[in-house]
């Protein structure tokens, strides 16, 4: 059975940027392009590479920024067969919908060029409010939640929920969407479509994505690109430390996961998610 595989193509610097200093009030677009040094053309063609070599698709889910500062990196994404989703312009946490609307309106560009229907929200982090403004600018779907239910529509939007293994099979608290991931969220199920999962478990999850494809449904999963092709700052045991004090959540994407993709592109076939859902 086909399941859904989706990429969150950000920088380390946009993800850790504040851990390491590097703010969005102090540091411009062209000063974290400068920070960037070239990574995100570099680790972008290899996961294109590794993609290509297990014949497997996917949905990248692209900060605005990115076409700005590497448009032809953009380009060969959509030209190697892959979907074009929007990520932001630049990975601010959508506390509302007024800074979506901020966001969108920075990202004219990327917007015109390839007129995404999919969103992700940084973080899995979206208010509900939002979505009517993801209508209003042509989308057609989301994927900022997380939940071991199907597909729920709000105010126009599929929210297509990365995939989650409830602990109760009938939860109806897990049916209210959006929903971000939180410590008490735990207690009721295991999101393992995030990739913090993916670094904990490995490829063990092919138990979770084998019990979803018997009932008929595709496991949901993505990845960052530096939990794959890691980048020297995001190493190091002193920041590791920092990150255990300020968001203990985050620690796990610093584990490198290219061995437990590998295995499971080895044992699972990918889509993206206008080739699974036609969008």
């Amino acid at each position: 059975m086909k399941n859904i595989l989706s990429i969150d193509l950000e920088s380390w610097v946009h993800f850790y940027g504040d851990a390491l200093g590097i703010k969005r009030s102090r540091f411009s677009s062209s000063e974290r392009k400068s920070i960037d040094n070239h990574y995100i053309p570099d680790v972008t063609n290899q996961i294109l590479n590794l993609l290509d070599e297990y014949n497997q698709k996917a949905t990248f889910f692209i900060i605005g920024e990115l076409y700005d500062w590497y448009p032809s990196t953009i380009e060969d994404i959509e030209s190697r067969g892959h979907e074009i989703g929007y990520h932001t312009q630049t990975h601010r946490l959508l506390r509302n919908k007024e800074i979506l609307e901020e966001e969108l309106k920075k990202s004219n560009a990327f917007l015109r060029r390839f007129n995404p229907a999919g969103f992700r929200a940084p973080e899995i982090f979206i208010t509900r409010d939002s979505f009517a403004c993801l209508k209003k600018y042509g989308f057609k779907y989301s994927s900022s939640s997380y939940s071991g239910h199907g597909i729920t529509n709000i105010d126009g939007i599929d929210e297509i929920p990365v995939s989650a293994f409830c602990f109760k099979e009938n939860d109806v608290s897990d049916q209210h969407l959006p929903k971000n991931l939180t410590i008490k969220m735990l207690f009721k199920q295991i999101p393992f479509g995030s990739g913090i999962f993916i670094s904990l478990f490995g490829s063990k999850i092919s138990y979770f994505i084998d019990s979803l494809n018997m009932k008929g449904v595709p496991a949901i999963l993505f990845f960052h690109p530096w939990q794959l092709y890691t980048h020297k700052q995001i190493t190091k045991p002193s920041f590791r430390l920092k990150l255990l004090g300020c968001n203990p959540l985050c620690l796990p994407y610093t584990i490198n996961i290219k061995k437990a993709i590998e295995k499971l592109f080895n044992r699972h076939s990918f889509l993206s998610f206008r080739g699974y859902y036609e969008y």
